[in-house]
């Protein structure tokens, strides 16, 4: 069966398993569990359930149940909250409710109180999740947030200047020979590290102007 909360496809086994798990707990409890995925979803890059605490559980699971229960709905949350980032786009997919929330929920195996309760405490964050969801998935430049760059001037006599300071390293003998070396940190803190020539540098930097600029166009038509 497909379901609409998992953009119209099946729901994988593991799910269905963590769900069965997950009716051991109060709806209370269930909504409360809620509550914190999504507030962890929203404070931090990661969308790892490990860094969750897991004081709702009361010793019922074992430490592995008590993982997937998370990672259950962590990924039901963030299934949910791309659909409704597909409609923000205008792409053509059918808007979700709190009802067809909650039926889906209660047709997985939560109690009907505890799909209600899930789906209630997801209206309270469905806004912030949808705007943290486009922000943080976009592709535009936005994402990178450092550049750093150094000059490396090579030396017809065999060596290269970097900083002010002298290394030996072979270097065409015709002409010095000028690279840039780029560090790009992303929002993540991991860093994508290279170099090219200046010729290639000022393609790029013309290139991501460019793009830059389309971007900015599309979201002025919005």
């Amino acid at each position: 069966m497909r379901f609409a909360i998992f953009s119209n496809s099946f729901a994988p086994d593991w799910l269905i398993i963590s769900i069965s798990h997950l009716t051991l707990l109060s709806s209370l409890r269930l909504k409360m569990l809620t509550k914190s995925i999504c507030s962890h979803l929203l404070t931090t890059t990661s969308t790892s359930p490990g860094e969750l605490k897991t004081q709702e559980f009361d010793g019922k699971l074992s430490p592995s149940e008590v993982k997937g229960c998370v990672a259950a709905l962590t990924f039901i949350v963030l299934s949910i909250t791309r659909v409704h980032s597909s409609t923000f786009h205008g792409d053509d997919v059918r808007p979700l409710d709190g009802t067809v929330v909650t039926n889906e929920l209660h047709q997985l195996g939560l109690t009907k109180e505890a799909a209600e309760g899930f789906s209630h405490m997801y209206d309270e964050f469905k806004t912030k999740l949808v705007t943290w969801n486009v922000d943080t998935m976009s592709v535009g430049p936005s994402r990178l947030f450092s550049t750093d760059w150094r000059l490396i001037y090579g030396l017809a006599g065999g060596g290269y200047t970097t900083g002010g300071s002298t290394t030996s390293a072979p270097s065409p003998s015709s002409s010095n020979v000028l690279d840039v070396q780029l560090s790009f940190k992303k929002n993540d803190n991991s860093r994508i590290n290279f170099s090219m020539s200046l010729e290639k540098f000022d393609e790029l930097k013309m290139e991501l102007e460019n793009v830059q600029s389309i971007i900015e166009k599309e979201e002025a038509k919005k």
